[in-house]
C-alpha cells in the first residue's frame, strides 16, 4: 500500500481545528469521485481539491477523509476519525473516500485495490459493522459515477481484468486485514450481525453455490444455514453457522 500523509503532500493547515467523530455514532463509509472526465492525476489532483474546497467553497480543509488516485496511491485527507465535509447530513456519522479519477468509466485495478484497502482499514477501526454506499445513495447526485457505483453495489470484486496485472497479494492482504476483527466478534445470527462484511459473506457464499438468501447485509436464518453447509462441506471448520476468522479466511482466501 502506497500511503502519503498530509505532511508528505504538504496539506495546508485547517482553518479551524478538526472535529473528531464520536465512534459510537459512525454508521457508514461513503465513496465519491472527482466528477471530472479528464481530471488531474496524483498529488496534483489532491492539491486541486484542497484549493477548491478551501478557497472557492470556503471549507475548513479538503473535504474527504481519504483520497485514492488512479495508481492506487492513498492520500490522507482529513484523516481517520475526523468529521469530513463531503456528504451533507452524514459528515458526523461516516468517513469518506474520494477516487480522484472519473468514476463514470472503467476504474483501473490498482485504484480499486487502494479503495478496498481504505475500506478495510476503516471497517477494522469500527468493528466491521459499517455500511458502504456511494454518494448518490444518500443525495441527488451522479457521484461516484456509474462504473464506481456499480463496483460498490456488486460487492467490490477485485478479480476482473488480465490476471498478470492483478495484485493478488494486495487482494489477499485486504481480506486478511478485514477478517482480523472476527477473532473477537464473529458474524452471526445470534449477534444480529449486519453491514458490509455480512453482504460480502453472502455474495461469496452465493458465488460458491450456496443459498444465503438475499445479499442484503443482514445475517438471517438462511445465511446461517449456508455458512454451516459451507463449514460442513469443507470439513476442516467448526460447524457453528457463524463466521469467525477461520471461516472468513476459508471463504475468501482458499
Amino acid at each position: 500500500m502506497d500511503f502519503i500523509s498530509r505532511d508528505d503532500w504538504h496539506a495546508r493547515p485547517p482553518k479551524r481545528p478538526f472535529t473528531r467523530l464520536r465512534s459510537s455514532r459512525v454508521v457508514g463509509i461513503v465513496v465519491h469521485h472527482s466528477g471530472v472526465v479528464d481530471p488531474p492525476q496524483g498529488v496534483t489532483a489532491v492539491r486541486a481539491y484542497e484549493r477548491y474546497h478551501m478557497d472557492t467553497r470556503g471549507w475548513n480543509a479538503v473535504a474527504y477523509n481519504w483520497l485514492v488516485d488512479e495508481n492506487g496511491v492513498i492520500y490522507e485527507g482529513r484523516g481517520s476519525g475526523i468529521v469530513s465535509g463531503a456528504t451533507k447530513h452524514y459528515n458526523f456519522k461516516t468517513e469518506s473516500i474520494c477516487y480522484t479519477g472519473f468514476g463514470g468509466k472503467k476504474i483501473p485495478e490498482p485504484a480499486l485495490i487502494g479503495i478496498s484497502e481504505v475500506i478495510a482499514d476503516i471497517q477494522s477501526r469500527y468493528g466491521g459493522k459499517l455500511w458502504l454506499k456511494g454518494h448518490k445513495d444518500l443525495s441527488s447526485t451522479a457521484c461516484p459515477g456509474t462504473e464506481l457505483h456499480a463496483w460498490l453495489v456488486n460487492g467490490c470484486v477485485l478479480y476482473a481484468g488480465n490476471p498478470s496485472t492483478i495484485d493478488f497479494e494486495g487482494i489477499a492482504r485486504f481480506f486478511r486485514e478485514l477478517g482480523a476483527v472476527l477473532d473477537a466478534k464473529p458474524l452471526s445470527r445470534l449477534r444480529r450481525s449486519r453491514g458490509e462484511m455480512v453482504r460480502w459473506v453472502q455474495a461469496r457464499l452465493r458465488d460458491k453455490g450456496y443459498d444465503p438468501g438475499p445479499v442484503d447485509g443482514v445475517f438471517g436464518a438462511k445465511t446461517r444455514l449456508a455458512v454451516k453447509d459451507f463449514q460442513t462441506n469443507l470439513g476442516i471448520l467448526r460447524k457453528t453457522g457463524a463466521v469467525d476468522r477461520s471461516t472468513w479466511d476459508a471463504l475468501f482466501l482458499l
